[in-house]
């Protein structure tokens, strides 16, 4: 495996963007990505290869990767290509540490993907304890312990439950009653909870972060819009570009163009 690494400053939190699962590979053998401004980590549970600044690696089932800020990065999968990721911007500060850009982290691999998947389930409600938890990860990935505590929060340990599982799972149905059930938790009282702590119906979360997550995914990536409508859990293209036109004002690719232009 190529031993390069990233020298990545780490004295302060990174700040969390977006983050959850995603599987690639369903349509296209090759995909080709660009995140202005943020560094990726992916937690990868599959095969295949990724080449940036004319450099390949390969990805491996178990295997932790880092991506730059503004790199082309192509993808070429072997079929489905599940990962958890996370899309984080770095303050500049304190001594660089360094990160191999493709490591085999054996059996801290599901600790790792666990710790990445309670900050995306976090990130709505309680962005700087999500920012931690991933700073946690990246200390992990450099070899070394990160001392300074979690901050904590109080929530309902259901409303919880409900938020990961969402957070998890944009790109999919969701249905509410199988969520609560999940969250182990009734329909109606997990209704309550969504109104009290986010003001909005659990339906509403639901459209609220997608919409979010799909202009995240417009502002900086390059995939297709398209391609962004079925991550996002909308695969309708149409009822895509109107729900988007309806939350901003503007189509997917207006707004794309706008914040290019910013």
């Amino acid at each position: 495996m190529d031993t390069a690494v990233w020298q990545l400053p780490l004295k302060n939190p990174p700040q969390l963007v977006q983050a959850g699962r995603a599987v690639h590979g369903r349509k296209q053998a090759v995909e080709e990505y660009q995140l202005p401004e943020l560094w990726c980590l992916h937690l990868y549970r599959y095969e295949g290869q990724v080449t940036f600044d004319g450099r390949e690696f390969a990805i491996a089932p178990g295997w932790a990767g880092i991506t730059p800020p503004n790199a082309r990065i192509v993808y070429r999968f072997r079929g489905e290509s599940p990962h958890t990721f996370a899309h984080f911007r770095l303050p500049a500060g304190g001594d660089p540490v360094a990160i191999p850009v493709m490591q085999d982290v054996g059996d801290a691999f599901d600790p790792l993907t666990r710790a990445l998947e309670e900050a995306a389930g976090w990130l709505p409600s309680q962005p700087r304890r999500a920012s931690v938890r991933l700073w946690d990860v990246l200390w992990q990935l450099a070899g070394q312990p990160m001392t300074e505590r979690v901050p904590h929060q109080r929530q309902h340990p259901a409303l919880s439950r409900a938020v990961r599982e969402i957070e998890l799972h944009l790109a999919q149905p969701l249905a509410i009653p199988a969520i609560a059930r999940r969250a182990d938790i009734s329909h109606n009282h997990l209704t309550r909870l969504f109104r009290s702590q986010f003001g909005v119906t659990i339906e509403g979360y639901i459209r609220q972060r997608r919409v979010e997550y799909a202009l995240h995914l417009l502002a900086h990536t390059t995939l297709a819009v398209k391609t962004i409508a079925g991550e996002v859990g909308l695969p309708d293209l149409h009822f895509f570009n109107k729900t988007i036109r309806a939350a901003v004002g503007l189509s997917p690719r207006d707004y794309r163009d706008r914040r290019g232009s910013a």
